[in-house]
């Protein structure tokens, strides 16, 4: 008989759960035996360099002292040799046991009185070897018969002997909690070991009988699914239809939009044709150059397989070759150069920058030559992030600071609009000479491909 499926799941669950619990005992566990044979490896390492200077100190103090006497009854520098070593050593030892004592407790006055002992010891080795050295024995026998020295290296050794047993001690305390650590480790280990021993076997059981409800549903699964194949085979092709519809759609619309584009274009020609105002003709000839950019876009969209999106360097370079035609007239020593990078970009952002471009372009055969000779270079380049740079610069005359704009005013106002629909702002740089106008904006919405 199975299990019913409610009471699989139950026991499924609270076996995970224990077996969950289990090795987070055991993860905890060793975890913090892990922490605490740190702890007391730490500890150990502090004793025994503890240990070491305490020792280390009353050797250099022994050392010291051997010397004095050697050189107070001889009188031979000779024996002063390991003197001032010994002295250094001492002084280097008593350093290391001020760092290393604070973890004691009440360790704080015996170190102050160690530091006194050891400075009065030294003070009285040197004074004794600087009488002896003026001949004044009678004043070193003096001191010596005071028992002052001896006094304090059995004082010193007091501390150092028990500056010893405390980091002994420490360290015997260490290794008794370390066994004690291991035990529980080892009684923890073994109680997971028989829970996960338990939850192994219960999710044996709930695998086996699992098996068999799968084996009973798998028939009437795959019936479903052979009718949802052909119900998701006949939907498929119905989206697949409506796309390319839909796809077929969109580019006559953006075929007729370019027509009617064209048409608009070829209008404002025949009414520039008509007028005798040189600032209107201007003005017209500017706008045509506007309506072109944007004609150009969608002339790029009917004839490409993606209509969401148009390659920069496919729609920027025939828009430059138009400007380089149409603004001939602004001098013949001009020339125009371009460097595209291969990017694409949305169908709307891509329309903006078109027109900064043809505003900017325009605008520097216009302005930055006035005797008519000079070079207009355009650039776009690819920066990490997902970001992109147009930059249009000349060696020209320079954008006049804190002057109005020259001309009308409409092609900068165009500009600062197209630049913010496009969440960018333009950057105009002074060159000297010339000017470079430089818009980063982000190709995220697009896609930047190799070229």
């Amino acid at each position: 008989m199975s299990i019913p499926y409610r009471l699989l799941v139950g026991m499924t669950t609270a076996s995970l759960l224990t077996g969950f619990v289990a090795l987070i005992a055991i993860v905890a566990t060793n975890f913090w035996l892990g922490e605490r044979a740190q702890f007391y490896f730490d500890n150990a390492i502090a004793a025994r360099d503890t240990r070491v200077a305490a020792v280390e100190l009353r050797n250099a103090m022994q050392t010291a002292e051997f010397s004095q006497r050697g050189f107070i009854i001889t009188g031979n520098e000779i024996y002063l040799a390991p003197y001032q070593s010994a002295k250094t050593q001492a002084q280097r030892q008593l350093l290391a046991l001020g760092a290393l004592l604070p973890s004691y407790p009440n360790s704080n006055v015996a170190m102050q009185r160690l530091t006194t002992i050891v400075s009065e010891k030294f003070g009285e080795l040197d004074r004794t070897i600087e009488l002896k050295r003026d001949q004044r024995d009678q004043d070193v026998l003096a001191i010596f018969r005071t028992n002052s020295g001896k006094t304090l290296s059995d004082e010193a050794n007091v501390f150092i002997s028990g500056i010893t047993v405390k980091a002994d001690d420490r360290l015997t305390s260490g290794v008794a909690e370390q066994r004690a650590n291991a035990r529980w480790l080892r009684f923890v280990s073994g109680i997971g070991a028989f829970v996960i021993v338990v939850v192994v076997g219960g999710a044996a059981v709930s695998f086996v009988s699992y098996t068999k409800m799968l084996r009973e549903t798998r028939d009437q699964v795959y019936l479903l699914n052979r009718d949802l194949e052909h119900r998701v085979v006949k939907r498929t092709a119905d989206l697949a239809q409506a796309r390319d519809r839909a796809e077929v759609l969109l580019s006559e619309v953006n075929h007729r939009v370019a027509n009617s584009l064209s048409l608009v274009s070829s209008l404002v020609t025949l009414q520039s044709k008509t007028l005798d105002d040189p600032a209107a003709k201007a003005a017209l000839a500017e706008t045509q150059k506007r309506i072109f950019a944007i004609s150009l876009v969608h002339k790029q969209l009917y004839s490409s397989a993606d209509v969401r999106a148009v390659a920069l360097d496919e729609y920027l370079n025939p828009l430059l070759d138009h400007l380089r035609t149409s603004l001939i007239g602004f001098g013949h020593g001009l020339t125009l150069s371009s460097d595209i990078e291969r990017v694409t970009l949305e169908t709307d952002l891509c329309i903006n920058l078109g027109v900064v471009v043809t505003e900017l372009v325009t605008n520097a055969f216009k302005y930055a030559y006035p005797d008519g000779v000079g070079e207009i270079r355009v650039h776009l380049r690819r920066l990490p992030d997902e970001q992109s740079e147009l930059v249009i610069e000349d060696d020209g005359i320079g954008r006049a600071e804190g002057l109005p704009a020259k001309g009308t005013g409409v092609g900068s106002r165009i500009v600062n609009a197209m630049c913010a629909s496009m969440g960018a702002k333009i950057d105009y740089r002074n060159l000297q000479p010339g000017t470079a106008a430089h818009l980063r904006f982000s190709s995220k919405a697009g896609r930047s491909v190799a070229a």
